[in-house]
């Protein structure tokens, strides 16, 4: 009997938190032990969201950029770690500070979800997001890197300050520092020499 009685106190006792944690409303949470329950389930929900979105960014991913991208993961990971760190460190001793740094990790994770998601959902023509396998740019990109240089052979000519030193860097600061100062006008240039 004594054996039964402990057995379901036992049993209770283990019982009790798990169905605290559940029965919790974050909304109306008063309690350190209730803010701590609901801030650990909004990082561990935001964690979940981040990792489905990172594992779809992924797969549609070549495999340099989704190296680059597990890289840049696994460098802000740390990131997020020790931000929050540096934020809740004043609060380092008191009882708030478990709640204050799963607040910080969530709300970065959730910056960082929208990232990823923009990523993920990136229009085409937007030309801060990585090129997709599924919307990779065309090869005619290097018909316009053979009439770059031929754009820059002409701007080159003219104006001294479009114009490198040939044989004297002192000339090329000097040009340059008088650019800087106010624009030379190839007329105006004409005109003194006259």
């Amino acid at each position: 009997m004594k054996r039964l009685l402990y057995a379901t106190g036992l049993a209770l006792f283990f019982i009790t938190p798990a169905v605290h944690a559940e029965a919790t409303d974050c909304a109306a949470a008063k309690t350190q032990a209730d803010l701590a329950t609901c801030t650990a389930k909004d990082a561990a929900s935001a964690d979940a969201a981040l990792n489905a979105v990172y594992k779809a960014l992924s797969g549609r991913l070549s495999s340099a950029d989704e190296q680059r991208l597990r890289d840049a993961q696994r460098a802000w990971i740390p990131f997020r770690d020790k931000e929050c760190a540096f934020r809740t460190q004043a609060y380092a001793d008191g009882s708030v500070y478990s709640s204050l740094l799963e607040t910080c990790r969530t709300d970065l994770t959730k910056a960082r979800l929208a990232q990823l998601q923009h990523q993920l959902k990136c229009p085409e023509g937007d030309l801060s997001c990585v090129p997709q396998a599924a919307g990779a740019p065309k090869p005619a990109t290097a018909a316009p890197a053979a009439t770059a240089p031929a754009k820059q052979a002409r701007t080159t000519r003219g104006h001294a300050c479009n114009r490198p030193a040939r044989r004297n860097p002192t000339n090329m600061s000097r040009n340059a520092f008088r650019c800087r100062r106010r624009p030379i006008h190839p007329a105006t240039v004409r005109m003194r020499a006259a």
